[in-house]
């Protein structure tokens, strides 16, 4: 793939960081079913011409080992049944689940028919990600022969621009960029996520209040609270950035990912959706300086910004700057991780907030759904951009999709787009996103 010339700088960073077919009348983009409620509805005349979603992978296995996540907890942690890493047989089925319920909703607003092969999937180069592509195809297009698409090389770009070779590496700015939103003191804000730490090491220990004494934290070969406070460019030329809030990230990860999988916590007090959605609120503030500062977003997320922009922009009769995603089908799904959506949003200043989860959490199986529609009343196209993703309960217990009890969805707004129905005219979101891009 190249990037046509334009004046667009995309850069590149080894930090480690934790068509065609104009479809048939449309009443309205992915209603909420679950969750905030629109607020407003598509005009009945408004067609859906094109959709991309940009999601993250399904349930996978923890990283760590049960005995090394049980050194920062009380209890013993449950085993799961695949490789760390890897999507669970349960993760897979919650995906499919998931493309099920997708396939249905595009089919009642008209984009696609009911044997429509018009999709086209690729998968970042890891098991949990091809795996994760290959089960939400079996549940949007089951009818149809899948091709999952993917770079002849490792790594993908689109999923992974930090890896490749496409601009020098400017670690120096993203430390002054997170630096800067700290106000150049790690440990100050740190210690403002000291209540969600708490919360967080309440659960792990197994305390009895939401804050542990002395005594509870005794016996535990790791504490969170130990974690060294650091912000500096390392040795090897990386961000280092750590600290005891910061280092809740993996273990909220495996904690997450074991209850949406079903698996049983023996032993354990206040292992539920709600208790779990609560006590992962530092995780989310981590999340939000780690990858959402937009920094962070231009160097690993622009590449794949500007060919969502040439995706969404195809046919529309305007110059493209990249090469689009795919060959003019009507819904491309692309399949990557956790910081795919999360830098990507933190690119754009994209916001979500779905029930139970922390501020624009990256879900499992989750994604961001971009919608180009044209408006009946004066032919204009217009993105409307969604978070869709199933709760922790719906997860859990493989909760059915239907279409009164669907996935959470939350409306995002594209900064600078005021509209009522937070419509973005393409014109203005592709000034907006070409001027993030481009750091202005």
């Amino acid at each position: 793939m190249r990037l046509m010339r334009a004046p667009i700088v995309v850069l590149a960073c080894a930090v480690t960081l934790s068509s065609g077919s104009v479809a048939a009348r449309a009443r309205t983009s992915l209603p909420p079913t679950t969750g905030p409620a629109s607020p407003a509805q598509a005009s009945p005349a408004d067609t859906l011409e094109r959709v991309v979603i940009v999601m993250r992978h399904g349930v996978r296995s923890a990283m760590s080992s049960p005995a090394e996540l049980g050194r920062y907890s009380r209890r013993p942690w449950p085993a799961f049944a695949v490789p760390p890493g890897n999507l669970t047989a349960n993760g897979a089925v919650l995906v499919t689940m998931l493309g099920d319920w997708y396939r249905r909703n595009y089919q009642a607003l008209g984009l696609l028919g009911t044997a429509d092969c018009a999709v086209y999937y690729q998968a970042n180069h890891t098991q949990r990600t091809e795996a994760t592509a290959t089960a939400f195809a079996a549940g949007l297009t089951p009818r149809c022969p899948t091709a999952i698409h993917q770079t002849a090389a490792a790594p993908d770009p689109l999923f992974e621009a930090p890896l490749t070779p496409l601009a020098p590496l400017d670690s120096p700015r993203i430390l002054a960029a997170i630096s800067g939103r700290v106000g150049g003191d790690l440990g100050a804000w740190d210690a403002q996520q000291r209540a969600g730490l708490d919360r967080f090491e309440a659960l792990m220990l197994q305390c009895r209040r939401a804050t542990c004494d002395a005594t509870e934290r005794r016996g535990i070969a790791r504490l969170l609270r130990d974690t060294p406070v650091r912000l500096a460019i390392g040795p090897d030329h990386k961000l280092e950035i750590t600290s005891p809030a910061l280092q809740v990230a993996g273990i909220a990860e495996s904690l997450m990912m074991a209850y949406a999988d079903g698996l049983v916590f023996k032993g354990w007090r206040g292992i539920d959706a709600k208790t779990i959605g609560e006590a992962m609120t530092v995780h989310a503030a981590g999340i939000d300086l780690r990858t959402r500062t937009p920094e962070v977003g231009r160097q690993t997320s622009s590449y794949l910004a500007m060919r969502l922009l040439a995706t969404i922009q195809r046919g529309a009769g305007v110059p493209v700057l990249a090469d689009p995603i795919g060959d003019a089908e009507k819904i491309l799904v692309l399949s990557g991780h956790d910081g795919t959506v999360t830098m990507l949003a933190g690119l754009l200043g994209l916001d979500w907030q779905l029930p139970g989860y922390g501020a624009n959490q990256a879900v499992p199986g989750g994604g961001l759904v971009f919608e180009l529609w044209r408006r009946a009343a004066d032919g204009r196209q217009v993105v409307r951009v969604r978070y869709v993703a199933q709760g922790l309960d719906q997860m859990r217990f493989r909760t059915p999709l239907a279409a009164t009890a669907g996935p959470l969805s939350a409306p995002v707004a594209v900064p600078g787009c005021v509209d009522a129905d937070l419509s973005c005219p393409l014109t203005g979101f592709t000034a907006h996103l070409l001027a993030a891009v481009q750091g202005e």
